[in-house]
C-alpha cells in the first residue's frame, strides 16, 4: 500500500530531490569552512562578545549585588 502512494504521488522523487539539496548544503557549508582563514573565523567568533552597537544598557551580571 505503502509503495503504490509512493508511486502515485511521486514521493519517491521528493524524497531524493531534498536528500540532494541537504547534500549539497552540507557539502557548501564544509567546503566554506574549510576555505576560511583562521583570522577571519577568530574574529566572527569575538562578534558576540564585542557587544558594540546593541543601543541597550549594560545589564548586571547575575547574581551580582550592589554595594
Amino acid at each position: 500500500m505503502l509503495r503504490e502512494l509512493v508511486a502515485e504521488t511521486g514521493a519517491g522523487a521528493w524524497a531524493a530531490g531534498s536528500l540532494l539539496f541537504f547534500l549539497a548544503v552540507w557539502v557548501g557549508i564544509a567546503v566554506w569552512t574549510l576555505r576560511a582563514r583562521a583570522e577571519e573565523m577568530e574574529a566572527r567568533a569575538r562578534l558576540a562578545l564585542e557587544g558594540e552597537g546593541t543601543g541597550r544598557s549594560e545589564a548586571p551580571p547575575r547574581g551580582a549585588t550592589e554595594a
